[in-house]
């Protein structure tokens, strides 16, 4: 009787294999047999563990322990770090931490790939948990670790979240009022060069501009206050189509906007939503500039808004596919493929839909295009 091969588990990345359950134990005892090295790692601050030769913890220090612990983890033994840290990327292959695509661009995952080729290295990394339900910003450090005559990694991470928030926040709060103002200053820019009688269409434009602008400073105040957890959305009736119709009239003069067209689609229905107005205005507003940035002229960008079961579904579509690279890491706010300072406009997109409008942001991108969608309920 002829017995098929177990099929290995697939990799993009690092090895997929792991070692038994009982070499894993040996190695565990290794350290819990040293009290001169657990002495050292659970005076640390920061979170540190073991990792064996095929990235699985045999040792975590108090620091971690007591997170995990917090967290439902009981039993970290054999686990790689993205299991520990509850990576939303871990389950998606049989493989699990380290052997998908977006382990090849994950911090963490490169930091390890390195010490296992003998070379220490510092990366940073954010971790979408699915455990916490929160984004984890840590600053991940993996060593070689030679003990017994065994290889074995020593890593260390910190949690620099609330650092990366406040900056974060900063951020794009001048990428979105540049925003602003690059329409506010086109309107006035093609309002000197006009006829008088054809300013009567610039200068609303121009007015719900200024307003806007004033409107993001103060969201600046709030989104701080946010961070203290102390934001309260104002909330009024909005109107899907007025909404859309106003986006459109403020990136007419943008400079992103250049010989590109956009649209309200002609089946777009007006829906009342009881939302925050001026945080709705920014994830739409950054739609739109993202969509547009990533077309040549001639281009076309159509808005739209049709009802759902769970409220409206705002949409913006674009006629390129995305590429593969920004795909897997739309939304991190450490991601940018436009430089330092830039490309944040699809995290505040998922920053403020999701925590602060109590909706949900997705996209598909594909030979049609690409279509985000982001939806919202009736009343938050």
């Amino acid at each position: 009787m002829n017995i098929m091969p177990e099929e290995k588990p697939t990799t993009k990345f690092m090895p997929a294999e792991k070692a038994s359950a009982g070499e894993v134990e040996r190695q565990r005892k290794i350290f819990a047999d040293a009290p001169v090295v657990c002495d050292a790692l659970d005076g640390m601050l920061n979170f540190s563990l073991i990792l064996n030769s095929q990235r699985q913890a045999v040792y975590v220090n108090k620091s971690f322990a007591g997170f995990l612990e917090e967290h439902g983890i009981n039993d970290f033994v054999g686990q790689r770090p993205g299991d520990l840290s509850g990576c939303m990327h871990a389950t998606e292959t049989s493989g699990g931490c380290g052997t998908t695509e977006y382990c090849l661009r994950c911090g963490s995952g490169q930091a390890i790939a390195q010490a296992l080729s003998d070379t220490a290295s510092i990366k940073e990394c954010r971790i979408m948990s699915r455990k916490t339900g929160e984004d984890l910003d840590l600053r991940v450090r993996v060593q070689p670790l030679k003990y017994t005559g065994e290889e074995f990694l020593l890593m260390s991470l910190m949690d620099i979240s609330t650092e990366k928030r406040h900056d974060i926040l900063e951020r794009l709060f001048f990428h979105d009022i540049l925003n602003t103002a690059g329409g506010l200053q086109g309107l006035v820019s093609l309002m000197m060069d006009c006829e008088a009688v054809e300013s009567k269409f610039y200068v609303p434009a121009a007015l719900k501009a200024s307003d806007r602008m004033i409107d993001q400073i103060l969201s600046q105040k709030e989104l701080t206050a946010a961070e203290r957890g102390d934001l309260q959305p104002k909330i009024s009736e909005v109107s899907s189509l007025e909404l859309l119709n106003e986006m459109v009239d403020l990136f007419k003069a943008h400079d992103v906007a250049k010989n590109k067209g956009i649209v309200v689609s002609g089946d777009c229905q007006d829906l009342k939503i009881s939302t925050d107005k001026n945080l709705l205005s920014r994830v739409i507003g950054n739609l739109i500039k993202n969509a547009r940035e990533a077309e040549p002229s001639g281009a076309k960008i159509t808005l739209s808004c049709h009802k759902t079961p769970e409220g409206a579904a705002f949409t913006v579509h674009n006629p390129s596919r995305m590429p593969e690279d920004s795909r897997f890491q739309i939304f991190q706010r450490s991601f940018s493929t436009k430089g330092t300072g830039r490309g944040l406009g699809t995290y505040s997109i998922r920053l403020l839909t999701e925590k602060y409008l109590k909706g949900k942001v997705f996209f598909v991108s594909d030979a049609n295009g690409t279509l985000f969608t982001a939806v919202y309920p009736e009343k938050i």
